[in-house]
């Protein structure tokens, strides 16, 4: 009987943790705006909703979003006055981009940004283009490929390994409001990306 060839390492706990990380993102799906919750929800089902939507992206531990920052966002004007107290389709899309972009931008510059998206395009339109280029961003650092094909109307060019951004075909003829868009989104999977390795490496 010959021996058995035992030439494959086993992965260590780093490795694993990444892999099961990996399988995770490529097939991540924010919720589009339409897939959002059709009726108005109450405070506590936001925060559970919006940290159902989030959590496995974030350090286990960090708190996402709570009835004060809510409230906060709400007197800073970057989401609408709820009606009774119940919050619709756009509070919670806006919520989810705040929430990821908080940890890579102030509040300050998400205003700005929210101010000239707003100039440009619909809440909806704005929200689903900024899912798809985290959701890609998120892939080609993690899984050296992407899923979508399009983001809009641009084509995403198959990054066919690694990658830090998306390539976008024909870029330059995409506006300044799309780009900062996708800028939003890089910056926050390389955010993760970050934090995961550090996560991981200490395992």
């Amino acid at each position: 009987m010959e021996p058995l060839n035992n030439t494959e390492e086993t992965p260590t706990a780093s490795e694993r943790a990444m892999r099961d990380f990996e399988a995770l993102v490529q097939t991540l799906h924010f919720p589009r705006y339409r897939e959002l919750p059709a009726i108005e929800l109450y405070m506590d089902q936001v925060l559970t909703y919006v940290d159902d939507q989030l959590r496995p992206l974030l350090p286990e531990g960090e708190k996402l979003l709570t009835s004060s920052m809510v409230n906060n966002y709400v007197k800073q004007k970057l989401i609408p006055v709820p009606t009774q107290k119940r919050y619709g389709r756009e509070h919670v899309a806006l919520l989810i981009f705040i929430c990821l972009m908080k940890r890579s931008v102030s509040i300050a510059d998400i205003q700005r940004l929210f101010a000239m998206q707003a100039a440009a395009s619909s809440t909806e339109r704005a929200y689903d283009f900024f899912c798809t280029a985290a959701e890609e961003s998120l892939r080609s650092l993690f899984c050296g490929t992407t899923s979508a094909r399009n983001l809009s109307e641009w084509a995403i060019e198959d990054p066919s390994g690694f990658a830090f951004s998306l390539r976008i075909a024909q870029a330059d003829e995409l506006s300044l409001e799309r780009k900062m868009v996708i800028a939003a989104a890089t910056a926050i999977a390389n955010k993760v990306y970050l934090e995961k390795c550090l996560e991981f490496a200490s395992l």
